[in-house]
């Protein structure tokens, strides 16, 4: 291809920039870099015209322009290259128009006024004309084997120049061709787009990688060397680094050790500026490739707020969330993120080591993004957050629990319902909907640590209704917390509260449970309860499981005999006998037939009998704790590990001597449950001998 006097290109002169002695130019039969070379001397051509208006901006200092588009660099690495990949035949023409441009003049020995002729254009094919006016270019002698140099906005040579500067080494392009030249503007660019795509860089936002060499620019820097041989030959000298050969003899000089280091040192104390040096090393082609398809491919299916510079982060000092800049946290290739509400949250990849759950529910999705179910709160993914970062989530679960242990209460399975209180966390529920998260999500961590939290306070002071509501709406409810739900309905205390034990004539005080509770018309909770089993049939048919349950253990015969307002049967010792309503002396409209004090005893019995099976139970998992105490105890454990040990069976140990110690007021009862009915017997029978006189006491009646 050769070009018409009016397309020849005048060029500027730059006085002591042209290279010494005589040009050259290929043959006019290959015109292009990207075709076999053939040189040829011949005689530089003098005419030059003015560079273009275009051009001279590049050289204007005074020029000003404060792009920034706000991105982050993953997104400013998958604009370009899926911008290239979609027009890849129609960019590759228009690159090898570039290359001949380029060949063009350095046939006519203009080499160095290749940069200013090709940087627009270059910019419109791959950078998608985001660099305009944007950068202030520049030659000059740096001085080392560097191909050149790209500075922040405002932090290059120039003190007037408040553009990104891209100075490119004089004493490197000395002996450069067409494709050098080519290659070193490119790699050079690169770099401004980060900085613009990205905004300037700052002291602590070094690692980020706008001005290194790492994957981001790597991926940049491959695409367009793949898109350059789809014409004719790979623009080979387009690399992290560069090989011309005017730099080879101070190569020994520059591989000292000692060189090295100082060269090393320098670079890190001018962080405004890229150090391309000639030996630079990059990733490989296979992990450029692995981490493009990990981190960039899925942006495209992100909101375009995963697009931004800024990212929420949770704050573990603060528990909230705050935006951050993406520059100053680690890697995105060390990190995940959940998406909530179209919001990307960015986490430390390796809080995920100790939740296996959740770590491989990124890895079924393929993606370091991962989107929260919209039925999530933000409360729950915050507390989410929380527990990723310090194994545990607010509220802190200890004080209930202590709360059931100064009561007397057994702080295993699920809790029994205790008035409620306007102050106190709603800590199951908090639980339930953790709980649910993990359903949702396929994060069996969570719901396992949930779970076990629900069966450790001992004691409820929330709203058990709304417990219940969080657990069966929505959806189909997890069978893990059916089953709690269930345990919940029936849980009943294993023991009375000491501080409400009486000296009624009865067994020791007994407190129904969660359901009758519910159910009772005395209850607050009731119309809300009922409401909530008309509205959910799993609910429903749970309810009916626990109230056939509690049925068949004696439960509904035994509260059919108990005020509603009261947990007592029997009214106090200190009350006369003769006042006692089964006294054979006392009338009353509303008598209690014989046949109801022989069931009432019966049911007494049964009940004493099933509370003793389960005590026994109760003694028979003590002794197999204390075993596996002992066992631990054999192991090499610390001192501290050897005195939680010994308090735990202390405590242990308390708790069984309190439940002989109650056994035994339950056996006296039974004793003088038994003493009263056989003196009412006796008395019935000698009135039925006879007849009455008297109050009905033996010892009134007269013989005559």
């Amino acid at each position: 291809m050769t070009l018409d006097s009016a397309d020849q290109l005048a060029l500027l002169p730059y006085g002591d920039r042209l290279f010494g002695g005589a040009g050259l130019a290929r043959s006019r039969s290959y015109p292009s870099d990207s075709e076999p070379d053939l040189y040829v001397p011949f005689e530089s051509y003098d005419y030059r015209r003015p560079l273009s208006s275009v051009a001279v901006r590049l050289q204007d200092p005074f020029l000003r322009c404060e792009r920034d588009l706000g991105w982050n660099i993953d997104w400013a690495v998958a604009f370009v290259v899926d911008r290239l990949e979609q027009s890849w035949a129609d960019t590759a023409d228009q690159f090898k128009s570039i290359r001949i441009r380029a060949a063009s003049l350095e046939r006519d020995g203009l080499i160095q006024e290749i940069p200013y002729r090709i940087f627009n254009k270059l910019d419109e094919v791959f950078f998608a004309g985001h660099l305009k006016n944007a950068v202030f270019l520049d030659i000059g002698s740096l001085g080392s084997d560097v191909s050149g140099a790209t500075y922040a906005h405002r932090l290059g040579p120039n003190p007037d120049v408040k553009r990104i500067s891209i100075v490119l080494n004089v004493d490197a392009l000395e002996y450069a061709d067409a494709k050098d030249t080519i290659a070193i503007l490119i790699h050079h660019m690169i770099h401004a787009y980060f900085l613009v795509a990205c905004g300037g860089q700052k002291e602590d936002e070094v690692d980020y990688g706008r001005l290194n060499h790492d994957v981001h620019f790597g991926k940049i820097m491959l695409t367009v060397k793949k898109l350059s041989a789809v014409h004719g030959r790979e623009l080979s000298p387009l690399n992290y680094g560069h090989s011309l050969f005017n730099v080879r003899y101070v190569e020994d000089e520059y591989h000292s050790p000692r060189r090295k280091e100082a060269i090393e040192r320098e670079d890190r104390e001018q962080w405004n500026c890229s150090h391309c040096h000639s030996d630079m090393q990059g990733p490989s082609e296979s992990e450029v490739h692995k981490w493009y398809g990990k981190v960039c491919k899925p942006l495209f299916n992100q909101p375009k707020c995963a697009r931004e510079l800024g990212v929420q982060t949770y704050n573990d000092r603060c528990h909230e969330l705050e935006t951050r800049r993406r520059a100053r946290l680690r890697p995105t290739a060390k990190s995940v993120e959940f998406v909530f509400k179209d919001r990307p949250v960015l986490v430390d990849a390796d809080k995920l080591e100790g939740f296996l759950s959740v770590a491989r529910a990124f890895d079924r999705v393929g993606s370091r993004f991962l989107t929260i179910h919209k039925e999530v709160s933000e409360d729950t993914f915050v507390r989410l957050l929380e527990f990723l970062h310090t194994g545990s989530y607010r509220p802190d679960p200890r004080p209930f629990t202590a709360a059931a242990a100064g009561l007397g209460i057994a702080r295993r399975g699920s809790p029994i319902i205790k008035p409620q209180s306007a102050t106190t966390d709603a800590c199951v529920l908090v639980d339930v909907q953790f709980a649910k998260l993990g359903t949702l999500m396929g994060f069996d961590d969570c719901k396992s640590y949930a779970l076990d939290r629900m069966n450790a306070y001992g004691i409820l002071n929330e709203d058990p209704v709304a417990i219940l509501k969080e657990i069966y709406q929505g959806y189909e409810p997890d069978s893990d917390l059916k089953d709690w739900a269930r345990k919940f309905l029936v849980r009943a205390p294993s023991t009375s509260n000491p501080e409400c034990c009486t000296t009624a004539i009865s067994v020791t005080t007994v407190e129904p449970p969660n359901l009758i509770k519910l159910e009772s018309e005395q209850s607050s909770h009731r119309a809300r309860f009922l409401g909530a089993v008309d509205a959910s049939g799993a609910l429903e048919n749970d309810v009916n499981k626990a109230r056939a349950e509690l049925k068949a253990a004696g439960w509904y015969n035994w509260s059919s005999l108990l005020p509603h307002d009261a947990p007592r049967l029997l009214t106090n010792r200190s009350t006369s006998y003769l006042n006692h309503p089964l006294a054979l002396g006392y009338r009353s409209s509303t008598s209690v037939p014989w046949s109801s004090v022989h069931d009432l005893t019966d049911q007494l019995s049964s009940l004493d009998i099933e509370r003793l099976r389960n005590l026994e139970r109760e003694k028979a998992r003590d002794r197999e704790r204390e075993e596996k105490l002992r066992d631990y105890e054999r192991a090499k454990y610390s001192d501290i590990e050897r005195d939680q040990l010994r308090k735990l069976r202390r405590e242990k140990e308390r708790e069984l001597e309190r439940e002989k110690e109650k056994l035994g007021r339950l056996e006296m009862e039974k004793e003088k449950v038994k003493e009263t009915h056989a003196q009412l017997q006796a008395s019935a029978a000698i009135e039925a001998l006879f007849g009455r006189r008297g109050h009905g006491f033996v010892e009134d009646y007269r013989y005559e």
